[in-house]
């Protein structure tokens, strides 16, 4: 059975008590947050959990810049059913939830869980695409970038929240995935956030995101998109740049052809919708 191994559990209620417990517990001891990936993953060197739930980092805030500070404890439902949340990036956090999962699942599952590891991922390609950042703990507080974080290599730490950045005039995203059935993992996502200044395609993120890995932007689809207007000739332009530019795995469910092919027809999607969101006003 899962578990088995753990011999101590602690349930700390400050933050720097929790952080030393991960530590000095010298690889043995696990955060635990929703415990929805550890309770099928527990490592087998693992046999202590240290469980956040006393911790204090359930939350949704506003930022002092205007944007939202999510709690690392928070939870999907939690964000789901917060409206700020959902509604972000002209609704595409909430596009993103609603697909994560099992309504179970997401009574369960954490931001912070989900961020630190790293993996099969919907959340992170839509974290990447709104330029999110993350606060950890190690000691002292520290705020990465989404992307920072993800290729660092930090040791043992804390997540202590999700920060989404202010909103953008003129700014829309949305998210698509494909998966052979709906509480699957991806065969592939994508994320797309376009930023229009004056009908003029000022910023873009274009972030492709499958099973294996939890998703990197495409440059080259990004530049393909930004300069000029935002049209339907464009949106298929980025498309087809996107899919030749990515190289997606190939496994016993998908060859990475048919990841590919999705892979452009998710950012095709995702562009259209953004389209739309944004002649009806954006975020």
């Amino acid at each position: 059975m899962p578990l088995t191994q753990i011999t101590h559990y602690h349930r700390p209620d400050q933050l720097d008590e929790a952080w030393r417990l991960v530590r000095d517990g010298d690889g043995a001891a696990r955060l635990l947050g929703g415990g929805t990936d550890l309770v099928v993953r527990c490592p087998p060197e693992a046999t202590a959990l240290v469980d956040l739930a006393e911790v204090g980092l359930r939350y949704v805030e506003p930022a002092g810049d205007g944007g939202l500070r999510i709690g690392a404890m928070s939870t999907f439902t939690d964000l789901l059913e917060h409206p700020e949340v959902a509604a972000y990036g002209a609704g595409a956090v909430g596009e993103m939830l609603a697909q994560v999962g099992s309504v179970l699942h997401r009574n369960s599952a954490t931001i912070g869980g989900h961020v630190v590891r790293s993996r099969l991922s919907d959340v992170l390609p839509v974290l990447l695409a709104l330029d999110a950042s993350v606060v950890v703990y190690t000691g002292e507080q520290a705020t990465w970038s989404i992307a920072e974080y993800l290729d660092a290599d930090l040791g043992p730490h804390v997540v202590v929240e999700v920060r989404l950045p202010p909103p953008v005039a003129g700014s829309a995203a949305a998210f698509v995935r494909f998966s052979r059935t709906e509480f699957d993992h991806a065969l592939v996502n994508a994320c797309c956030r376009v930023d229009l200044d004056q009908g003029v395609v000022a910023g873009a993120r274009v972030v492709i995101g499958e099973s294996v890995t939890v998703g990197r932007r495409v440059p080259a689809a990004e530049d393909e998109l930004t300069g000029g207007p935002l049209t339907p000739q464009t949106v298929a332009a980025t498309a087809r740049v996107a899919r030749e530019a990515v190289s997606l795995h190939d496994d016993w469910i998908a060859s990475a052809d048919y990841r590919n092919h999705l892979a452009g027809v998710a950012v095709e999607r995702c562009l259209t919708t953004v389209t739309d969101r944004l002649q009806k006003g954006g975020s």
